[in-house]
């Protein structure tokens, strides 16, 4: 999937082996690049977004709260 978004560079946390490094820069290289997914699609695979904002840019930014200046 994340070849279909349009990845080109893929990694992991700081946990991730050299091993499953090296399998996922193999399919990077090696998967044709399919049709994007849709956000339904994603969320079917992944699950619900954990955020407000998804990426379609439907619902406006949330407001945060005002951080007081130095006095």
């Amino acid at each position: 999937m994340a070849r279909n978004c349009g990845a080109s560079i893929i990694g992991g946390c700081c946990g991730t082996m050299p091993e499953h490094l090296a399998a996922m820069r193999h399919s990077l290289e090696t998967q044709p690049v399919g049709q994007q997914p849709n956000l339904a699609e994603i969320s079917v695979l992944l699950g619900d977004f954990s955020s407000v904002r998804d990426g379609t840019g439907e619902q406006p930014d949330p407001r945060r709260p005002r951080r007081r200046g130095r006095t």
